[in-house]
């Protein structure tokens, strides 16, 4: 299989070099990722500027742009041979509930899904640091991968819980927690023109069985999938009566 890896820590960040030399022992794997850090970047896409690809290797390239852009350059020049799965990841941090809406590792998976090819998002509950599970994180996923067979209809979100693989309780296929963003800006900087802000705040979570969330503080893997249909189909049959 051919494989694209991505990821929105950028192409130097550790996550991504281990998945990617685990997966390459099974399959021929590519490499196309943000020349730096992209977090929380969603599907940004680049229209109007131009892009600027870096060859690392024949197989490795860096682009000072989004997850989304390449993912696209993957799909759709001739940088990379015709690839049948993306990995987004490893990513140094989870990905639960409403984070799937700003994260750019999600939106890696997501863009390959919109394009008909299959995606898989796959994080880490490091909490936005490297981690020694990170190579029995990636071979977890090449088991999978190889026992899971993978369509143009598949969009996973993967949390791994940040333990040795001896720990792990198992996967749980699971859905969406809800988080609730306490955030606040913090002025850092005045002047009679500008202000200057940084971001700060908690995020909490509401836990409950069979969310991801509730299986990664209980040491499953959560493996949710996704589609990109946000249509309400409850409130369109609330309005319409039908």
């Amino acid at each position: 299989m051919k494989i694209l890896i991505t990821n929105d820590d950028g192409i130097t960040a550790e996550g991504l070099i281990i998945l990617e030399r685990v997966l390459s022992k099974y399959h021929e794997t590519y490499i196309i990722a943000p020349d730096r850090e992209r977090s929380a970047c969603s599907n940004i896409f680049t229209v109007r500027d131009e892009i600027t690809v870096t060859k690392i290797s024949g197989r490795a390239f860096s682009v000072n742009g989004y997850p989304a852009d390449c993912v696209s350059l993957a799909l759709h020049s001739d940088l990379i041979p015709e690839i049948d799965l993306v990995v987004s990841g490893i990513n140094h941090g989870p990905n639960l509930g409403d984070d799937v809406h700003f994260s750019g590792t999600v939106a890696g998976a997501r863009t390959a899904f919109i394009f008909g090819k299959p995606g898989i998002a796959f994080s880490i509950d490091s909490f936005h640091k490297a981690s020694p599970n990170m190579t029995e994180a990636s071979e977890f996923l090449a088991d999978y991968i190889k026992n899971n067979p993978v369509s143009a209809d598949t969009f996973l979100n993967i949390n791994y819980p940040d333990i040795p693989f001896s720990e792990i309780s198992g996967i749980e296929y699971t859905f969406l927690s809800k988080r609730y963003y306490r955030d606040t800006y913090i002025k850092s900087e005045i002047s009679p023109k500008e202000i200057k802000v940084s971001l700060d705040g908690h995020i909490d979570t509401d836990s409950k069985e069979g969310n991801d969330d509730y299986a990664i503080k209980r040491g499953y893997i959560s493996i949710t999938p996704m589609t990109v249909d946000s249509t309400d189909y409850a409130k369109i049959k609330e309005m319409t009566g039908k």
